[in-house]
């Protein structure tokens, strides 16, 4: 019958230990929801600021470019006057040239004719001998009627020294090619351009044409000036998009970054800024590490004092089990007491009532015990007890049977799922085992034990059953005791059984 015993709260402690785990998981999502948060602000302040920053860089070089052409259109157009060639070269000088563009970066504007030779100079009255007809930006032109401005890619002059051409065609007024207007810009304008600029140790800055050659790039390599990057990721988004942005690692250096790129005005050419990630998130991996080791040694901690209150949780659930065994059990002999036999009869009897099996009980009663006790005293009649209990004990071995005490010297001993047969096997063992203890101990007296066994119905209880065993304990004592009597109670066959 431990069975039947109040086990240790396992299921409260279980609760407790997934409510402890669960508050630490939440909490821990609670910080991982408000990390990734950060992190994508970090992202998208350096996105924001990447974008004014390539805006602002397009913008300045778009108009230095737009002030360029303007000076190249207004030649275009003075040479389509008919008197331009025929007034003195310092007049048309001043009329060709007088918005040319003078930066310091900016060459000379030159006047090509059909065969390529320069026949106009904007900073000379006697042009150079010079013939550029195997130009790319000359064949363009001689080739297209709608090419437009015409921005070269890099080339190298005789001096060593980096330019790109900006070019016009020059038309007859039947449309017919009449020569080509170009001009040159120093690449060094777009390095002291990048180089006032203030980068991460891994960012970038580049500048190339939508042909996908580079024409300057921070930081600055002499090598990478003409290099193709057409299998860019820029090149999947443009020209759907004049600008965006993407992430991805560099063709150039394979370093992680976000790019943001923009087209600069409506010129063939691109900027992008590169920011490395590292740089980006390097403030949020700060961060990252001191909140996560906040919260893993939060977490431990909390973990190893669910730990802890657990296992007290278990030391008191155990200690109440340990209580309520006590509280139902006989101090002397060890088996349960009365109030622990009321308990567990009134479930067996209820799951009889259930499943419609029998219950068996046996008063059991030390013959002539009062004499005993006053011949030998209290402590002898205590050991007869506690003997007569070892053999309760041993002789219901089913963990669903319980020996009782019942009260003083009377004793009861509940069989659930046995019939009176099996009952009366249960009993004739007692009786056998005390048979045995008084070989050796013949001051032992016998018992007298009453069984009655019912199948649990609506109109019976089971105080029944204990009025039957006890009647049938009451006919044990009258018919000369030492003996098991069945109670009558829906029985069939002999009334008693004695030992042998």
């Amino acid at each position: 019958m431990d069975g039947l015993l109040p086990r240790p709260r396992a299921i409260p402690a279980k609760r407790l230990l997934a409510l402890g785990i669960g508050l630490v998981l939440c909490f821990s999502a609670l910080c991982a929801s408000i990390l990734w948060e950060m992190a994508q602000k970090d992202y998208q302040h350096a996105k924001e600021g990447a974008t004014n920053l390539v805006a602002s860089i397009a913008s300045e070089i778009d108009r230095n470019i737009e002030l360029y052409d303007l000076s190249l259109l207004a030649v275009a157009d003075g040479e389509k006057l008919p008197e331009i060639n025929s007034i003195s070269p310092e007049l048309r000088q001043v009329v060709l040239f007088d918005r040319a563009a003078t930066a310091k970066d900016l060459g000379s504007i030159l006047v090509l004719n059909t065969a390529g030779d320069v026949t106009l100079d904007s900073r000379t009255l006697a042009p150079r001998k010079a013939n550029f007809a195997d130009h790319d930006f000359f064949r363009i032109h001689q080739a297209r009627k709608d090419a437009g401005l015409f921005i070269s890619p890099p080339w190298v002059t005789s001096e060593g020294e980096y330019l790109i051409s900006l070019s016009r065609r020059i038309s007859n007024n039947d449309g017919s090619f009449a020569g080509v207007v170009a001009g040159s810009m120093r690449l060094s304008y777009f390095h002291n351009l990048f180089r006032k600029l203030n980068f991460g140790e891994s960012d970038s800055m580049a500048l190339f044409n939508t042909d996908g050659v580079m024409l300057m790039r921070a930081p600055f390599d002499i090598s990478r000036i003409g290099q193709s990057i057409r299998e860019a990721q820029v090149f999947k988004q443009f020209p759907a998009r004049r600008s965006g942005s993407y992430m991805t690692k560099s063709i150039v250096d394979q370093i992680r970054r976000l790019y943001v790129f923009q087209q600069v005005g409506h010129h063939p050419l691109l900027i992008a800024e590169g920011l490395a990630l590292d740089g980006i998130y390097a403030d949020w991996w700060q961060q990252l590490w001191l909140i996560g080791a906040v919260v893993a040694a939060l977490g431990g901690c909390s973990i190893v004092l669910m730990f802890y209150l657990l296992a007290a949780v278990r030391r008191r659930a155990a200690a109440e089990t340990q209580l309520a065994r006590l509280a139902g059990t006989d101090g002397l002999t060890g088996l349960a007491n009365r109030r622990r036999l009321d308990e567990i009869m009134a479930i067996e009897w209820r799951r009889g009532l259930r499943a419609q099996s029998p219950l068996a009980l046996l008063m059991i009663d030390v013959d002539h015990f009062k004499a005993f006790n006053d011949t030998y005293g209290h402590q002898a009649g205590d050991a007869v007890l506690a003997t007569v209990g070892q053999c309760i004990a041993a002789s219901t071995k089913r963990a669903s049977d319980l020996g009782a005490r019942y009260g003083g010297e009377e004793f009861s001993v509940l069989l659930p799922d046995l019939n009176r047969s099996g009952a009366m096997e249960v009993a004739e063992r007692i009786r056998e085992r005390l048979t045995a203890f008084r070989q050796s101990q013949h001051e032992l007296p016998t018992v007298s034990i009453g069984l009655a066994c019912f199948t649990p119905t609506a109109e019976r209880t089971s105080h029944d059953l204990v009025s039957a065993a006890d009647l049938a304990l009451y006919e044990a004592k009258h018919a000369g005791r030492d003996r098991v009597v069945i109670s009558p109670v829906g029985r069939d066959g002999p009334r008693e059984r004695r030992a042998a």
